[in-house]
């Protein structure tokens, strides 16, 4: 599920929970952990943008061969 941590300020998706914690996780691997109070689901602005970070991340890894 796609949230905003208004704690950090950013869009990410649940991991897990753990009580009033929970994990969060962006596209890249960078994870953190949040109380459950500091979070609210992502808007459709929000998870275009997690999207598009994720689409990002991927380009990043692809190695493109010459031609």
């Amino acid at each position: 599920m796609a949230v905003y941590d208004s704690r950090s300020e950013l869009v990410a998706v649940i991991d897990a929970f753990y009580g009033a914690v929970v994990k969060l996780t962006r596209p890249a691997g960078f994870t953190w952990e949040s109380r459950r109070v500091s979070i609210r689901p992502a808007t459709e602005y929000e998870k275009n943008q997690l999207k598009a970070l994720a689409k990002h991340y991927r380009t990043q890894l692809i190695p493109v061969e010459p031609t």
